[in-house]
């Protein structure tokens, strides 16, 4: 495996841009990885690496892998994964929402080349997605903050306002209201997915407005988390295991792991039968998980989340089911209803209970 950093040496064309060609008889499937933010020990790109690192393990020589980690969206993501390509990439990886159409563009351009993208909802024949329904253990935790505040004012430190960070923290909302109708969220944007001195200050703000209990929304690192352990403030973590950063008050973690689909991907690659479709990680499949609750949480109200948690995955709950209204008074889901696939998909607004709006 080689790690390469984002230098200005590989932008100037380290590696060929050409089109690709299969990987001959024998040689091992070139994997390269993607990534928005530096890899680190936890956050969103943590788990793609714990998923990599066992892609490795599992099919030994049969693959290598190429990580390309810190890329920004736009002309250098452009180039980066151009150059991947060129250079022997059969299978890329591209780990941020922001790659999606430049990604798209390539795989028309290399239709022998396989993309899987992450939380896009555009496919083609070699261009698949990834993603996972975070809102659904986002409920659960919703449930569990709505319990424990006492000063019944709940913050989210949103990272990017994409639809899946949208309904990550709405569902923790409607989770907030269904446990406790007299909470209220506000939502704090940093619009940035790796800043932590913004997102600490965020977190500081929100405490300063009475919030007790704070959500990490996409931060790849645990740097909102920590800054509510060191206020003494309950905290809700996203992706990895941030116990070491927020030892007292961390409530749990939102967690996923892609090693399943990626492995999936990783065999019809080598076979031939690579599909551009869409995976969804849930409760259910085990793609979205929950870390254990924190030990001061109370029995019952541990036991209430996992009736939850069980609830959602058996489909008896549905987290965003009507009568339901976004915070300006319009309905998205009437009674009896549901707030469609298609449209969490694209969700651009909050429901009722979140003060603020979204950035326009």
């Amino acid at each position: 495996m080689t790690t390469r950093s984002f230098t200005s040496a590989l932008l100037g064309g380290a590696l060929a841009t050409c089109l690709a060609l299969p990987a001959a008889a024998g040689n091992p499937l070139d994997i390269g990885f993607v990534y928005q933010s530096p890899v680190s020990d936890v956050g969103w790109v943590a788990v793609h690496e714990s998923a990599r690192k066992q892609l490795e393990k599992e099919f030994g020589n049969r693959i290598k892998t190429r990580v390309v980690q810190d890329v920004k969206v736009g002309p250098d993501g452009a180039r980066v994964m151009r150059d991947l390509v060129g250079s022997g990439s059969g299978l890329v990886v591209l780990g941020s929402f922001g790659y999606m159409n430049d990604g798209l563009k390539l795989a028309a351009d290399n239709p022998a080349t396989q993309f899987v993208h992450a939380s896009g909802f555009k496919q083609a024949a070699n261009f698949g997605t990834y993603n996972a329904r975070w809102y659904e253990g986002a409920y659960v935790v919703g449930m569990v903050a709505g319990k424990v505040t006492k000063s019944n004012k709940l913050g989210y430190v949103g990272a990017i306002p994409i639809p899946d960070v949208v309904a990550t923290i709405n569902a923790f909302a409607l989770g907030v209201k269904r446990s406790n109708p007299a909470a209220t969220v506000t939502v704090v944007w940093v619009n940035e997915w790796f800043n932590p001195g913004s997102e600490r200050e965020a977190a500081g703000a929100l405490i300063q407005q009475g919030a007790d209990v704070i959500g990490s929304g996409f931060q790849d690192n645990p740097a909102v988390v920590a800054a509510a352990d060191a206020k003494g403030v309950w905290s809700v973590g996203m992706f990895s295991d941030l116990r070491k950063s927020a030892p007292q008050k961390l409530l749990t973690s939102i967690t996923h792991d892609w090693t399943p689909h990626f492995r999936q991907v990783v065999t019809d690659t080598l076979a031939g039968k690579f599909k551009g479709a869409p995976y969804m990680g849930t409760l259910k499949n085990g793609g979205v998980g929950l870390l254990e609750w924190n030990a001061a949480v109370p029995p019952d109200v541990v036991a209430m989340a996992k009736t939850a948690q069980a609830d959602i995955a058996s489909g008896k709950l549905v987290p965003f089911a009507g009568p339901l209204k976004d915070n300006t008074g319009k309905v998205r889901a009437a009674q009896g209803a549901a707030v469609p696939d298609a449209e969490i998909a694209g969700m651009n607004w909050f429901v009722e209970g979140i003060q603020g709006a979204l950035p326009r």
